[in-house]
């Protein structure tokens, strides 16, 4: 697997940090060839930080340990890797933008496969097919997201509800008398409805899922279990909502291919089923 642009994603969480954490994701991203022959008390002496500061920050963005992110910069060296972070420009020819939203797409993939947790995926597989129910819910262009997860796991047979209408999915959610599962998704993870309706799924008896960028936000300590993407780059014509969509796309993804993979017969058989159901439609007309 490639790996992903671990200077990329420093530069997109570098607002968000604290300001220990900033001293150090600065000197990083002004000297990231000296910080590969340092060990974390040199870093934190040069950054004027603590070595504490060094640990919070490397799980800030996503990284397990401090060698593992000299690892990361050190293949990023050798590769030539590029930052995939490219606006458009005023009336720029539609080849160029060709390009430059390729290059964003690769680049949100390859760093959101690089930080994915393997295991999270399983728990999530797990927490799906146990369920009887499955609540969806997004704001905006995550409710796109919700939609893709509900017309997934509906083709499977699994009952599950994506509904735009917060008062109304609340109101379903609190009839069930189901083995029910929530998802709540929010790039921000902050998303105010979201986290009201991860708190009501609770009292419910609900198990929780999120889906949201890496990085200390409240969806990450709300959940039973957290899926993330990488950071998307933010650009003046919301090109992040573009990346953004396509890396949490990437992950439904994965997480509806392993579920597939636990019951490969089973789905299989699901999907000729309704396969066959709109092909037979079809002839209808």
């Amino acid at each position: 697997m490639r790996n992903g642009n671990i200077l990329n994603q420093i530069e997109l969480a570098f607002e968000e940090l604290p300001k220990s954490e900033q001293k150090i994701a600065k000197y990083i991203l002004d000297y990231s060839k000296d910080v590969l022959y340092m060990n974390i008390k040199e870093l934190a002496e040069k950054s004027k930080s603590s070595s504490a500061a060094v640990v919070r920050f490397c799980k800030s963005i996503g990284v397990e340990s401090f060698g593992n992110l000299k690892v990361r910069i050190s293949a990023e060296s050798s590769q030539g890797i590029t930052v995939g972070n490219l606006d458009i420009e005023d009336r720029e020819a539609v080849s160029s933008i060709v390009e430059k939203t390729l290059s964003n797409t690769i680049q949100v993939f390859e760093d959101t496969a690089h930080q994915i947790e393997t295991v999270a995926v399983e728990n999530v597989v797990e927490m799906l097919q146990k369920a009887d129910m499955v609540y969806v819910y997004g704001v905006g262009a995550s409710f796109l997201i919700a939609e893709d997860i509900a017309q997934k796991w509906r083709r499977l047979g699994k009952k599950v509800y994506a509904i735009s209408d917060y008062h109304l999915l609340l109101s379903t959610m609190a009839t069930q008398n189901e083995n029910a599962v929530f998802w709540g998704i929010s790039y921000s993870g902050q998303t105010k409805e979201v986290l009201l309706l991860i708190e009501k799924a609770k009292s419910f008896g609900m198990s929780t899922i999120g889906l949201s960028r890496i990085g200390q936000h409240k969806l990450a300590g709300s959940v039973d279990v957290l899926l993330t993407t990488a950071r998307a780059p933010e650009a003046r014509l919301r090109s992040a909502a573009t990346s953004s969509r396509f890396a949490q796309l990437f992950v439904i993804d994965i997480v509806f291919l392993a579920y597939a993979a636990a019951q490969y017969e089973f789905t299989i058989e699901q999907l000729e089923k309704s396969r066959h159901a709109v092909i037979d439609l079809k002839d209808e007309w």
